[in-house]
């Protein structure tokens, strides 16, 4: 089940990139990250533990995390979640220089492989209830932090 989410950001891209990609400052602008923190910090990245919550539900993951620049990419690969509800999912962020401004895309990979029930459970529960949900309120926060910096 591939997820995708993107927003239009008004704002130079250096900003956008260096805002996205430092996690552990998030939560001082996203209002539904309750922490994320380095479990295991490396130049490119690392392993990160993240928290955020979706209407009164906190969710919980672990990722490694790898900035690309030369690409002007973010990676995320889940190693464990909340009832393992991610584990294995891919995600990269790609920032797209357009005549609008930024377009900055979420895109999100995930096969989960419960036996019956996982087709259903990985596109409607995992998928648009917490996956897209979650991503969509950090996109508009992104938009909302780097858009206010230039005023």
């Amino acid at each position: 089940m591939r997820t995708s989410n993107d927003i239009t950001i008004r704002a130079p891209l250096p900003v956008i990139f260096n805002t996205a990609s430092d996690l552990a400052r998030w939560p001082d602008f996203l209002s539904h990250y309750r922490y994320n923190r380095f479990l295991s910090p490396m130049p490119w990245g690392g392993i990160v533990k993240m928290s955020a919550v979706r209407t009164f539900i906190p969710t919980t993951w672990i990722s490694v995390y790898r900035i690309d620049p030369e690409n002007r990419q973010l990676h995320f690969e889940h190693l464990r979640s909340s009832l393992n509800a991610t584990r294995g999912m891919i995600v990269v962020w790609n920032f797209t220089q357009t005549p609008e401004g930024i377009r900055v895309e979420i895109t999100h990979d995930l096969d989960l492989r419960w036996p019956l029930i996982g087709g259903f459970v990985g596109k409607y529960i995992v998928g648009r209830f917490f996956i897209h949900h979650i991503a969509t309120r950090t996109l508009a926060g992104l938009k909302r932090k780097v858009e206010g910096m230039s005023k």
